[in-house]
Order: C-alpha cells, then sequence, then structure tokens
C-alpha cells in the first residue's frame, strides 16, 4: 500500500493538468511543434510564443479555453508577420474580388505597416464580416480596422395608387 501526501498528489495533478493542455495544444493543426507554450498555476493557463497569423492565436486559446479544468486563460501569443508586405493592398483586393460575398467595387482596402483599413460600403453585416476575414488572413496583416458601413440594397417597391 502506497500513501500519497498532499503536495504529491497537488504535483500529480498539476502534472496531468499541463500533459492535458500540452496534448490540446499538440492536436491544433494549425500550429507547429514548439510554436506555443503554455504556463500553469492553479487553474489559470498562460500562452506564449510567437505565430504568423491571428488564426493561430486564436485557435490556441480556443484549444485551452474550452478544456473543462481550466478556470482562466491569458493569451501572450505574439502574432509576427513573416511574409513580405510588397504589393499587400493590392492581394488584398484581389482577395475580395476572388470572393463572391463580398461586392469589391464598394470596399476600399489601405494598407499602411501592418495594418489594413476597409472603408466603402456593403450591403449585409455578413459581407463586412467576410471583407474582414479577408483582411486578417491577407499576409503581414495583424490589425485590422473594418470600417465598412453596412448599407442594405433598397429592394423594389411597388408604388401605391
Amino acid at each position: 500500500m502506497s500513501i500519497q501526501t498532499a503536495s504529491q498528489a497537488e504535483t500529480q495533478v498539476s502534472t496531468h493538468f499541463q500533459e492535458l493542455v500540452e496534448s490540446h495544444l499538440s492536436w491544433v493543426s494549425e500550429l507547429g511543434e514548439g510554436m506555443v507554450t503554455a504556463w500553469i498555476e492553479d487553474q489559470h493557463v498562460t500562452l506564449t510564443g510567437e505565430v504568423d497569423w491571428t488564426y493561430q492565436r486564436e485557435a490556441a486559446e480556443h484549444a485551452v479555453r474550452r478544456l473543462p479544468c481550466v478556470g482562466s486563460v491569458e493569451n501572450r501569443i505574439a502574432v509576427t508577420a513573416r511574409t513580405p508586405l510588397r504589393n499587400a493592398e493590392e492581394r488584398l483586393r484581389n482577395a475580395m474580388f476572388r470572393d463572391p460575398q463580398i461586392d469589391a467595387d464598394l470596399v476600399h482596402v489601405t494598407v499602411t505597416g501592418q495594418t489594413a483599413v476597409l472603408s466603402g460600403q456593403v450591403k449585409s453585416l455578413a459581407e463586412k464580416r467576410q471583407a474582414g476575414l479577408a483582411a486578417w488572413i491577407s499576409p503581414g496583416v495583424l490589425e485590422v480596422h473594418n470600417r465598412l458601413v453596412v448599407r442594405p440594397a433598397l429592394s423594389s417597391r411597388r408604388s401605391r395608387p
């Protein structure tokens, strides 16, 4: 018969919790091995590391946050643009032209540094979201200011006699 002290039991729980978090992070297909590290204290998880894209940062947090034993998550993962920003505005406009949900003629894109600013108008909130997503996944963009205004198309109304 083996007797455990309270500190040994806590160490086992802590080790199991660490392994569980690391296991969930390893299943995130968007992350390469060693890109993100989890530091755990009680039920609080702090994520650190560097990723190339915002969606990778968000995927890591989502994978850990959904664990039932996690009380809180602090996401300190840095997004570092490793892709050259040459022709970023043109590439983003082209991506929007290819998206059937976006009327790219009414959307204006400006990229300054690593920030994309969307202005103009769209017909629906879904179109605004889609344009924002197109900006977020553009190489080198780390911040998006979505200033698009939603103006639904007027439906043809019959005039009353």
